[in-house]
């Protein structure tokens, strides 16, 4: 049968796990992994939503470097994956969709649960395809795991009819086709090197900016080697966070909308940005006409080569892999032309200490500084964090200290609220050795909230940590900030009740009152090793900051809260 068919060519791929929802149109492929789901060859994950399939299949890649396999019958079971395969998609996360459709002879007709997959998917995904033979279907699914995985990983959908499933295999074909794809490829051009050397090594106040793309060339030795051999500082857009140890002591952080203010203006400061493996998006460079103005150099360095027309026009642009032009440019530094920049890392210390004074206030209250500082000194040096999206994704794009590449996952270019969840289940399952917790907030929680049924069902003892303030956190503060106080639409009531609502599906629920229940409850929960959710409240006028005015440049970042009187001058001199 053809449904037997995909399931050995999942199996050959190296697939171990799913994630997905049954129905109509891939009920096939479900009754062909029977029995390798009896004998445990396979594990099926019944999620409880497939935009959650689709965020556990996400995050299993970023956990585990091998692609993550979700699956949805048609129709809606389709269009739910949308969110989440657009979420891969933005993130360059290497996702393989495999989608049941209506019977071949039906395509077209609006059928019952017809949808127009491939129409649906070419925008938000790196590759559709819907196949007509069954013949097709060793070709095609191989094919999905080498596009979603060579060059710029990406989601990659598979679309079969089922008529194509229940189809008897007595003579498969073999198939000669050329695959219409061509992965990006590594051009190690010497000349190039050569030029972006001399302006690192001539450069007075250089910087470096790494993105994803450095955790999925596994180049996070080489982008310190080359930090250290030129004095050069670190900075990361939010999702390169999970390439740089934030203990590496020429890391700044994350800069950009919401990131760290010393990053950000060590990054406008620079006279030369080395720029690996990220794209410039708006969230990191606000504005791009003021990081023209500063009339720096920027060489990057990118497996996709189109990136280089997009915001700024590099001076110099490399494409290939990470690691590997890394490591060419390591090779080719002359030992004598090395320069200490002792004036441009004092400036950047300077720059780090002066912003930190406003980070670090206490109150009576819980602060978010300190809660995630908490959890860190709760957690193992290669714990997994994964988040929702509001501002307590904001918050932990400054506080929380990543000490692992591969650590730390967020819906960073969609902004997917929901995510934090579904992820650490797919985190979780992908590497069961690590502890994973979800560092969530009420309003993105409750998206996908009943995915707990999921950790229990299945004992995948993830820990989701809530801040409760009960309001969309991060449109309310706009509101509040931006828009005359004219706070609508935002404030939740008092329902539910999260410690109840974990405990309704079988997980551990922690109340916490301090910082001391945070880590008892944390300790709890590692010890107990079973799901567990922990309310920790959070003030509902907690701003994220730094935050910028909407459609402000980088100098105009706001670090202490401005509905406060003396709360010091914010300006660097």
């Amino acid at each position: 049968m053809g449904s037997r068919l995909i399931v050995e060519s999942l199996k050959k791929q190296g697939v171990k796990d799913i994630f997905g929802i049954p129905g109509l149109y891939n009920m096939p492929v479900y009754d062909a992994f029977l029995e390798d789901v009896e004998s445990g060859q396979l594990r099926h994950i019944l999620m409880r939503h497939e935009q959650a399939a689709a965020h556990a299949a996400d995050a299993y890649a970023r956990a585990t470097g091998f692609p993550g396999v979700c699956t949805a019958t048609s129709g809606p079971g389709v269009t739910n994956l949308v969110t989440g395969l657009i979420t891969a998609y933005q993130d360059s996360s290497p996702v393989v969709a495999i989608t049941g459709q209506v019977n071949s002879s039906s395509i077209g007709k609006m059928s019952f649960q017809e949808s127009d997959t491939p129409g649906i998917m070419f925008p938000v995904t790196k590759y559709t395809v819907q196949l007509r033979s069954v013949d097709e279907i060793p070709f095609w699914i191989e094919k999905a795991f080498y596009i979603a995985s060579t060059g710029r990983p990406g989601p990659v959908v598979v679309d079969i009819p089922r008529d194509l499933q229940n189809t008897k295999i007595d003579d498969l074909k073999s198939l000669n086709r050329k695959l219409n794809y061509k992965p990006f490829r590594t051009i190690v051009d010497k000349e190039k090197i050569s030029k972006a050397l001399s302006l690192l090594l001539n450069a007075e106040r250089p910087i470096m900016l790494v993105g994803t793309g450095v955790a999925w060339s596994g180049a996070t030795d080489e982008v310190i080697k080359l930090s250290k051999m030129l004095g050069m500082p670190v900075v990361s857009t939010l999702p390169g966070k999970s390439s740089m140890p934030a203990d590496y002591p020429l890391y700044l952080g994350a800069m950009g909308y919401y990131g760290k203010a010393e990053a950000s203006m060590a990054a406008l400061e620079s006279d030369v940005m080395l720029v690996v493996g990220a794209r410039l998006s708006d969230r990191t460079f606000t504005s791009y006409n003021e990081m023209a103005e500063t009339g720096k150099k920027f060489i990057e360095i990118n497996i996709d080569p189109g990136d280089f027309m997009k915001g700024i026009k590099p001076d110099v642009g490399i494409q290939g892999d990470s690691k590997l032009i890394l490591k060419e440019m390591i090779k080719n530094i002359p030992e004598h032309a090395l320069k200490h920049k002792n004036e441009w890392t004092k400036r950047v210390r300077e720059l780090k200490d002066y912003y930190e004074k406003f980070y670090y206030i206490e109150d009576r209250k819980l602060k978010p500084f300190k809660i995630l500082k908490t959890i860190r000194e709760s957690l193992p040096r290669d714990a997994i964090m994964t988040t929702g999206v509001g501002q307590h994704q904001m918050w932990a794009e400054v506080f929380w200290e990543n000490l692992e590449p591969r650590s730390f996952f967020s819906s960073t270019g969609m902004g997917t609220m929901g995510f934090g969840l579904p992820a650490a289940i797919g985190a979780k399952v992908g590497r069961p050795d690590k502890i994973v917790v979800d560092f969530d907030g009420d309003g993105s929680f409750l998206m996908t909230g009943n995915n707990l049924a999921v950790a229990v069902d299945y004992n995948i003892p993830v820990i989701a940590i809530v801040n409760d303030n009960r309001t969309l956190g991060l449109v309310r503060q706009v509101q509040d900030m931006f828009q005359n106080k004219r706070i609508v639409g935002v404030d939740y009531g008092n329902s539910p009740d999260l410690v109840k609502y974990a405990e309704a599906f079988g997980a551990l629920g922690f109340d916490v009152e301090n910082y001391d229940d945070i880590k008892n409850a944390i300790k709890t929960a590692i010890k107990e090793d079973v799901p567990a959710v922990i309310r920790v409240p959070v003030d509902k006028e907690e701003l994220a900051l730094p935050t910028l005015p909407p459609g402000g440049k980088l100098r105009e970042m706001i670090v202490s809260d401005p509905r406060k009187k003396n709360n010091g001058d914010s300006k660097l001199p």
